[in-house]
């Protein structure tokens, strides 16, 4: 009993460090994002709260267009991502290199490079070639430069959804006759969408907080939500509770997707248990 005990309240204790570690932060940027009047001697929580940060942001026309052009890159960003990663993960994941698996495992740790370079590095290296190609300071450059980062992340989750998925009914498909583009949309996309549906997260996200990139190959004409952020926190003046409030446009997307995946796939996996 006593080491029942013991045992729970150790659980205990490094779940409650997990939950600090993980919240404290979050709830310090809410605490900046809403505080109007916080005073040096009752440092833990602001004396009185609301909107007058929101309402900053929203009256300067400049924040609004940013926050605007986030989403419209974050959706390009997605969306040519998930057209890349998902013909590649039909490749990788089905029957073309099904039976060399050690293949599928290297062209995915290729792809996997680029994010074992700093973001600043690949900065550094796209930059003369931006210029060279003339789409420095552009929105399709910004894309680009975010899919190269976002397109290994929504690839793995891809090719793990293919990889799932048995042979058989591709094989069965074709003797029956049906083709290739008929083949992936009735019988791969219903299956691998969950896989789909987490790449789209990945690539979103990461297009939504991409800092170093968009500033190297992007500013000044091209100023998303966290090159705005920069300039409260790291620019000529320290703003906490404006960046605060900016970086919530970047939180509550990111967690409403992530919530949004976790639905999602839970109930794909009962069914497919129920099937």
């Amino acid at each position: 009993m006593k080491k029942n005990a013991l045992d729970r309240t150790i659980d205990i204790i490094i779940i409650t460090f997990f939950i600090v570690y993980v919240f404290i932060p979050l709830f310090i940027a809410f605490e900046y994002a809403f505080a109007e009047k916080w005073f040096p001697s009752h440092w833990w929580f602001p004396q009185e709260l609301g909107l007058k940060w929101f309402k900053e942001i929203f009256a300067l026309s400049n924040i609004v267009k940013s926050l605007i052009l986030s989403y419209i890159i974050g959706f390009f960003v997605t969306l040519f991502t998930l057209i890349i990663a998902l013909l590649a993960g039909y490749v990788l994941g089905t029957r073309t290199f099904r039976e060399s698996f050690k293949t599928t495992r290297l062209m995915e740790n290729l792809s996997n490079i680029p994010l074992a370079f700093p973001a600043i590095t690949l900065g550094l290296g796209l930059l003369p070639v931006y210029a060279r190609l003339g789409i420095l300071n552009t929105i399709p450059g910004v894309i680009f430069a975010h899919m190269v980062m976002a397109v290994p992340y929504a690839l793995r989750s891809i090719v793990g959804a293919f990889l799932t998925i048995p042979p058989d009914y591709e094989e069965a498909a074709r003797n029956l006759g049906a083709g290739r583009p008929y083949i992936i949309r009735k019988i791969y996309l219903p299956l691998v969408w969950p896989g789909i549906l987490a790449g789209a997260v990945f690539a979103f996200t990461w297009s939504l907080n991409e800092f170093v990139l968009t500033l190297f190959l992007g500013y000044p004409k091209i100023e998303t939500i966290p090159v705005q952020i920069y300039y409260y926190v790291g620019g000529y003046y320290l703003q906490p509770q404006t960046a605060a409030a900016l970086s919530l446009f970047l939180l509550l997307p990111s967690l409403f997707l992530m919530y949004l995946i976790e639905k999602v796939t839970r109930a794909g996996s009962i069914v497919a248990m129920g099937a």
